[in-house]
């Protein structure tokens, strides 16, 4: 009998073939998405459509030369309301989403198609040092998230990519992988041996099986072996992924600040006090009238 190696993930791994031809990374989420999630409650389908998302975000986001966050949120007025996924460069994630839970009644999973129809994406890069923004909005795509994600490279990034993502749960474990392979900016598109060389690794990326990619029992550096070890493979240091949220008591009050007084009402409790609940960890504030009085004027 075959001993169950049973690998803990958590974990970014960049890594890079022929000689950084071509760039990567592969993320595999699980103890952080499984508390997330479950944090949450969410039905089944939203949950894996957000473990995906966060994957996806894990890997753009990871790409950035700077200091700051990498976010994808999508919108729409349709059984999905709002998904938000947000990594940072540290390596902290935070997720959330709200959805028309009616429409759940009687059904069985949902594709991502049929949970955000006519929706749009915005894919956002916000640099801490100096807070700028660069940004991508998209119309949601036909199909599964994936598309969306293509349909983003091709129109924004403008980057020749293969990413393939799956998610899966057992219970209330969740776990999630995605890898990303790029051209890397530097190469002349066109060039026959280029192109044949990541077509090659595209080949071999999309060989890949969910069984084996969502697997508990290999390591990511094994998986990577397998897949590109004819194209020189090479890892390079890995990045520890948590479930870290970013709420603060500074964040709450400058919020609170610019509110107006009719908004700031409707939240009030009876004895003038009011309870701050954060989307993302669930973590309660309550502050005390007097404490917004002094903070307001």
């Amino acid at each position: 009998m075959i001993e169950s190696k049973n690998f803990t993930f958590d974990k970014i791994i960049p890594f890079t073939l022929k000689n950084s031809k071509i760039r990567g990374r592969f993320v595999k989420l699980d103890n952080s998405i499984s508390k997330i999630l479950n944090r949450h409650n969410y039905v089944l389908p939203i949950a894996l459509s957000l473990s995906e998302i966060l994957s996806v975000s894990c890997c753009i986001g990871s790409l950035l030369k700077f200091n700051g966050n990498f976010i994808i949120q999508g919108s729409s007025k349709e059984i999905l309301k709002t998904v938000l996924a947000d990594y940072s460069s540290n390596g902290s994630i935070r997720a959330y989403a709200s959805y028309d839970s009616k429409n759940f009644e009687n059904k069985t999973l949902l594709g991502f198609d049929e949970l955000m129809p006519k929706g749009h994406f915005a894919f956002t890069a916000i640099e801490n040092k100096s807070n700028k923004r660069y940004q991508g909005i998209i119309p949601v795509q036909k199909g599964n998230f994936i598309n969306s994600v293509y349909y983003y490279f091709k129109n924004s990034e403008q980057v020749n990519s293969e990413i393939v993502s799956f998610s899966n749960n057992y219970g209330k474990k969740f776990i999630s992988a995605a890898i990303l392979i790029q051209k890397t900016p530097s190469e002349i598109l066109g060039e026959s041996d280029d192109f044949n060389l990541f077509e090659e690794a595209k080949l071999f990326l999309n060989s890949l099986t969910k069984i084996e990619l969502l697997s508990s029992d290999v390591s990511m550096e094994d998986i990577l072996y397998k897949l590109f070890n004819s194209l020189d493979v090479r890892v390079q240091k890995e990045i520890t992924v948590k479930d870290k949220c970013r709420c603060s008591a500074s964040r709450v009050k400058n919020t609170l600040k610019q509110i107006s007084e009719d908004e700031l009402s409707k939240m009030t409790l009876p004895d003038g006090s009011i309870d701050i609940i954060c989307e993302f960890c669930k973590k309660t504030t309550k502050l005390t009238k007097e404490y917004l009085v002094s903070i307001r004027n």
